[in-house]
């Protein structure tokens, strides 16, 4: 059975962390989205958050990213803003 590439992140004195389970904690929020070491990646999580219909700022919070790296992510890939649903006026 082949063993799943397994990434180090943070410090190198830090267990290492397979790709798998970076993924999944990146996607339940736990890890900043830039604990992937590929752009590509992040790029992946901003649509499929996108695409489930969260807001620009639900976004950038829950992958503890700027909204305007969020922004420029979106921007990057073509997709549109999605509005903050809290209908607020500052």
């Amino acid at each position: 059975m082949k063993e799943a590439p397994v990434l180090h992140i943070g410090r190198p004195d830090t267990a290492p962390i397979a790709r798998g389970h970076l993924l999944a904690a990146c996607r339940r929020g736990d890890l900043p989205a830039e604990a992937f070491p590929d752009p590509a990646d992040r790029e992946r999580l901003v649509r499929e958050l996108w695409r489930a219909g969260w807001s620009d700022v639900e976004i950038a919070t829950h992958t503890h990213m700027t909204t305007y790296t969020t922004g420029r992510i979106q921007a990057r890939l073509g997709l549109a803003a999605h509005p903050s649903k809290t209908g607020a006026v500052a």
